[in-house]
């Protein structure tokens, strides 16, 4: 009785420090109100429904009304801690956020491989109809800029900052990796620290975004896509071939099943095991390589 009572609370202790951990530090992105935020766009809150589209068979957070910026920092164990942060942009045709599918589940993959996740809750909806790529495009270039300036603080490499996008959540990869010049004007001292990752991973995502220049100088790339998702298979070709003429370290995976918003989430498909294939290319590139001693 000793022993089964001793291991349960061994187990409870382990779970309980485990939903510690589990615990984000919180960043707020902007210190006032965003660029070209004006007016109350309603509470944040999810939009799912209960007869709402599943993946994988489970329900997706679904989250609008974005108005309040945020970076979510959730740690890896100190002994697999390789001294990476890769910021997480999760999709939703700027509309909404796919937030746990394309979010926290992304969060929690990477502290399996010793990298440091920092989820960005970017506005939504879009604010100009014009643009709707705007709001996601500035909050990503600062999220990059914040990041390494206080790289420090959480324990990370300025030199290893990588971003990771899904869908309409590419928007922030992309034009924080291939823009030359801030969507905004800077508003504090970390707007001094630049805005290009040093690692970018757009997932179905899009092509060369407007205004952007592949250069040689932009970083590696690591891309994923289905055949069959609509035009967007085109879109990540033409991307990778600018990036080949560049001569851009870039791998690009095309499925040729799979469609559009399968995250992370296993099924029977090959191209849910993307972030295999990820977790080699970060590896072949030193971005999982612990910090000397």
């Amino acid at each position: 009785m000793f022993c089964r009572t001793a291991v349960a609370i061994l187990l409870l202790s382990f779970s309980v420090g485990l939903s510690q951990a589990a615990e984000p530090e919180i960043w707020e992105l902007w210190p006032g109100t965003p660029p070209g935020d004006v007016g109350d766009i309603g509470a944040e809150h999810d939009t799912t429904t209960p007869d709402g589209r599943m993946v994988a068979g489970q329900r997706v957070i679904r989250l609008t009304n974005v108005s309040k910026p945020l970076l979510s920092i959730y740690r890896p164990s100190p002994e697999l801690d390789t001294g990476t942060a890769v910021i997480i942009a999760p999709g939703g045709g700027h509309r909404i956020l796919a937030y746990d599918l394309e979010g926290t589940e992304v969060a929690d993959w990477l502290n399996s491989i010793g990298v440091t996740a920092v989820l960005l809750k970017y506005r939504v909806p879009f604010r100009d109809p014009d643009k709707r790529w705007l709001a996601a495009a500035q909050d990503g270039q600062r999220a990059v800029s914040v990041v390494r300036a206080r790289a420090s603080e959480i324990g990370v490499d300025s030199n290893k900052i990588g971003i990771l996008g899904f869908s309409a959540g590419g928007t922030p990869v992309r034009y924080s990796a291939l823009l030359s010049e801030r969507l905004y004007e800077a508003v504090d001292e970390y707007d001094n620290a630049p805005f290009r990752p040093d690692f970018a991973a757009p997932i179905y995502s899009g092509g060369v975004p407007e205004g952007a220049r592949v250069t040689k100088d932009s970083p590696p790339f690591f891309m994923v896509i289905a055949h069959d998702d609509q035009e967007r298979s085109i879109a990540v070709a033409e991307l990778y071939i600018a990036l080949k003429k560049a001569g851009v370290s870039t791998e690009l995976h095309i499925y040729e099943s799979g469609g559009h918003g399968y995250g992370l989430r296993p099924t029977k498909l090959p191209v849910t095991r993307w972030p295999e294939r990820m977790e080699e290319w970060m590896r072949r590139l030193q971005f999982l390589t612990p910090p000397s001693p």
